[in-house]
This record gives C-alpha cells, sequence and structure tokens, in this order.
C-alpha cells in the first residue's frame, strides 16, 4: 500500500518541485483555513549557522476568504509584523521592513503609494506602449539569432529589465545588477542566491540603497524625464516621499517589476511548451493575447502568498483566528478554486470570467499591475511567428521558494525539430 507524500506549505524545498496544487486542493474542500507548523531552515550568521523555526500561521486557500482578509487591512494587518512568511528575527529588523510598502498600513501606505500611483495609472502605462513593444522585438529577434537559450535569462528578464532600466533614469547595462539583487533577496532560501545567508541579504539591501541615494542624487543635479527625477521634482513641491522613503521605494519598484513579470513570461512560456493545443489556438487567433495573459496571471500567479497579521480575535471562513496570530493569503490556491473558476486545472487562453488574485486586491492591490500586463503582452505578440518552432533543450529549474512561483532556468532552441517538449 502506498501513501501520499506528507507537503509542507512552509517548506521553501516543496515548491523546487513544482507548486502543490494537490494539497490546496485537499485544504478548500476539508480545511480550508489550516494550521501550518513550520519547518527548521538554516540561517547563517556571523557567529555560524542557526537552525530556525516560525511560530506556524493559518493558511487561507479559498477565493472568498483570501478576497475579505485582503479587503479588511483593519484586522489583517501588513505592518504589524511584515507581509513576508518569516517572522522578523528584531525590533530592528520589523522597522527595517516596515520602510517597505508593502510592509505598511494606512495612512503612511496611503501617503507613500500616492507619490509615485501617478506613474502606473492605465493612461500613464499607455505613453510607455512604444518603449515596451520595441524592447520585446528587440529581445525576441536576439534570441531567436542566437536560436539556444535559456528563455529566464534571455526573455523573461530582459524585457523587465530594460524596461525598468528606462522608466528609473539608469543605464542599460545596470540592469544585470538588478537581476542580481533581486535574485539574493527573493531566492534568499536557494542554495543558488542568497542561500540563508544573512549577510548576503543585508549587504544586499545596502547595496541597492546605495545605488538607489546615489541615483536620487544624480537626478537633483540633473533630472531628466524619469520616474526617479518626477519624484525627487515632487519632493522640491512638499509632496513626495523623504529620501529614505524614496529609496525604499526604488528597491520594490526594482524587486517588484522585475521578479513578478519575469516568472509571469517564464511560466507562460513553459505553460505553453507543455500545451501545444493551446499554443496554436494562440498563434491562430492573436486576438487572444489580451485573454491569454490574464491566464497566464492566474494559471503562473508568480507571488504565491503574502502574511498578514490579525490585530484582533476574529473569525474567518469559519475558523476562530487570534490577535497577533500569523494569516498567510495564498493566492496560488484562490487562483485554482473550482468554485469561481470553471475547471481551474486547465490552461484556457480564451477564459472569460477570470477573477484572478494574481495582483492582489484591496489597498496592496499591484501597483504595477497595468504595465505588467503590457509587457506580458507585447512579449506574447513577439513570440508568435516562433512559438511553433521553439522546444525544450533540457528540464525547467525552479526556485527554492515559498514566496515566488520562479522557473530559474529554462533550456530551449528556436527552430528546433526536436526536444523535449
Amino acid at each position: 500500500m502506498t501513501h501520499a507524500r506528507a507537503v509542507s506549505l512552509a517548506d521553501p524545498a516543496e515548491y523546487a518541485r513544482g507548486v502543490p496544487y494537490g494539497e490546496f486542493a485537499r485544504l478548500r474542500a476539508e480545511d480550508p483555513v489550516a494550521w501550518v507548523a513550520e519547518v527548521d531552515l538554516v540561517r547563517h550568521g556571523a557567529d555560524g549557522a542557526r537552525t530556525h523555526r516560525g511560530t506556524g500561521y493559518w493558511a487561507v486557500t479559498r477565493h472568498e476568504a483570501v478576497l475579505a482578509a485582503s479587503r479588511d487591512p483593519a484586522v489583517f494587518s501588513s505592518a504589524e509584523r511584515g507581509a513576508f512568511l518569516a517572522d522578523p528575527r528584531t525590533r530592528e529588523d520589523l522597522e527595517r521592513n516596515r520602510r517597505l510598502l508593502i510592509n505598511m498600513d494606512a495612512p503612511r501606505h496611503t501617503r507613500i503609494r500616492r507619490a509615485v500611483s501617478g506613474a502606473f495609472t492605465p493612461r500613464a502605462v499607455a505613453r510607455l506602449h512604444d518603449m515596451v513593444r520595441g524592447h520585446a522585438a528587440a529581445v525576441v529577434a536576439r534570441a531567436v539569432a542566437a536560436r539556444d537559450v535559456d528563455v529566464v535569462t534571455d526573455l523573461a528578464a530582459e524585457l523587465p529589465l530594460l524596461v525598468l532600466a528606462d522608466l528609473l533614469g539608469m543605464p542599460r547595462e545596470d540592469r544585470k545588477l538588478l537581476f542580481d539583487w533581486s535574485n539574493n533577496l527573493v531566492g534568499f532560501d536557494d542554495p543558488r542566491y542568497g542561500d540563508g545567508r544573512i549577510d548576503t541579504y543585508r549587504r544586499t539591501f545596502v547595496e541597492a540603497l546605495r545605488y538607489a541615494a546615489e541615483l536620487i542624487a544624480r537626478r537633483r543635479r540633473d533630472p531628466g524625464d524619469d520616474l526617479v527625477s518626477r519624484m525627487v521634482a515632487a519632493q522640491a513641491g512638499g509632496e513626495g516621499p523623504t529620501d529614505a522613503e524614496l529609496g525604499q521605494l526604488w528597491l520594490l519598484l526594482v524587486i517588484a517589476g522585475n521578479e513578478t513579470t519575469r516568472h509571469l513570461i517564464s511560466g507562460a512560456v513553459s505553460a505553453l511548451l507543455d500545451d501545444p493545443a493551446e499554443r496554436d489556438r494562440l498563434v491562430a487567433d492573436p486576438g487572444l493575447v489580451p485573454t491569454a495573459v490574464e491566464e497566464f496571471l492566474r494559471w503562473v500567479t508568480p507571488v504565491m502568498q503574502f502574511r498578514r497579521t490579525a490585530t484582533r480575535d476574529t473569525v474567518l471562513d469559519g475558523r476562530r483566528i487570534g490577535a497577533g496570530d500569523k494569516v498567510v493569503l495564498y493566492y496560488a490556491s484562490a487562483n485554482r478554486d473550482a468554485s469561481v473558476f470553471a475547471d481551474p486545472d486547465r490552461l484556457d487562453l480564451g477564459r472569460r470570467d477570470n477573477p484572478h488574485l494574481a495582483f492582489g486586491i484591496g489597498p496592496h492591490f499591484c501597483l504595477g499591475a497595468h504595465l505588467a500586463r503590457m509587457e506580458a503582452a507585447e512579449m506574447l505578440r513577439a513570440l508568435l511567428p516562433h512559438l511553433p518552432g521553439l522546444r525544450r533543450t533540457g528540464p525547467d529549474e525552479r526556485m527554492r521558494s515559498n514566496f515566488m512561483n520562479a522557473i530559474t532556468r529554462l533550456p530551449a532552441r528556436f527552430g528546433a525539430d526536436g526536444g523535449l517538449g
């Protein structure tokens, strides 16, 4: 008799094998707000290696409950203990985390978000269309000419990095810095990146914020038509964030604008390689690109979860939750909820009824949602003529992360006659 393998939603190693959709489905049916015991994680510091285990948390897996908690920040706080699953080790760590927009509550969150939100409205993003389309076409042309590529680094990462460099007024050759910094922070538990090393994590923060401070100073002396220049100008009018807040906001834009779009695109290409029928459907009907982007957002869900902390005793989806309890909202599970999505485990690039939560919902709805949609759409349009001849030449490799649904390597060949898929 065989037994199902025990699955720990808290274990970063679990996701290196793939997102545990089967476990999410079981929990939605049997225990939709389930208590999850955390696992031992090794952390390396100046005083050597130590094993750390979190306090445990409530895993929220149904679409309706994730939606409800997201829309009630007074009860489910981002600032109380931060938005990341791992508990801050010290009060100093908590205060450092609270400088990032995702770890704030109103009114501070509202004030800081307002300073940058104008750059990401549909109208503002529409002005970036020619730039994004040009970058997508150039990135795809280089990859097709090379034939043998890593879809992650040569396609999926290149487009958002180039767009970010232009948007933030950075030299394009510095985009590799953004790639490395975000890998070290998001891939903290992956041996290829952060490797659980606290000094690497903190050094990355210092290096990135030092770069941001130098960029802000340059834009104050020599303003341009980029986002950093506009935020510096707002400071002069007494409306913008402080330099420290601006540096933290810059870092969040670098990480979120790079990591999430990269993993959306690489996950989309991987899904098309797995499903030739849907690939051929998209190639035959380019008008499906907008709905395809929404379906890939649901299917991939690059940010799998964010954490909240209950500020008082409450009830969520029938479960009593105590004040101070850690509550983790699993968007990856909500986006496969059969009570909301018809046939949720099937990729349907023409899906019309698609209220996915890949960008979150409520006050922390993703600032860059419109830009991410545009980048994914333009990458798909540039790839369409070449998709039928794209084949895997090796298996996907995945990040060891319980936070980001991330493929780290996808070797492939354009114009290949054979391959793995």
